[in-house]
């Protein structure tokens, strides 16, 4: 399961940010997963209680929005949403398609309380 060691990543990340916030405490983390991503929004969350265990952001609310895929043809232009059937312009027909949103993982947000950084 790879997204303990993602889930992981963005706890370390978060907290780094948080001690240069003097933030103390985290409530609320939020993200954003692209449906390309490789990772699974449902493992992220069963993740998260483990990753955090021991950390400021302990008990902390994990809330996660999907990105669905977007694409732009090259040809045409037009932007869409790639099908399961395929990445192919419902304009143009052509396959020259480029990747703009749906490989995102990414933090939003986090909220978080000021208070005495706790000594280490």
């Amino acid at each position: 399961m790879h997204e303990l060691s993602l889930i992981a990543d963005v706890v370390r990340l978060v907290e780094q940010d948080a001690a240069r916030r003097a933030i103390t405490k985290i409530s609320r983390v939020e993200l954003e997963v692209g449906e390309l991503s490789g990772a699974f929004p449902h493992a992220l969350k069963a993740a998260f209680p483990i990753a955090s265990r021991g950390t400021i952001m302990e008990d902390a609310e994990l809330v996660i929005s999907l990105v669905k895929a977007d694409v732009r043809c090259r040809s045409c232009g037009r932007e869409f949403v790639p099908t399961k059937e395929g990445w192919a312009c419902p304009s143009c027909g052509s396959y020259e398609a480029e990747l703009r949103r749906g490989t995102e993982l990414q933090v939003v947000s986090y909220t978080g309380e000021e208070g005495e950084c706790p000594s280490r």
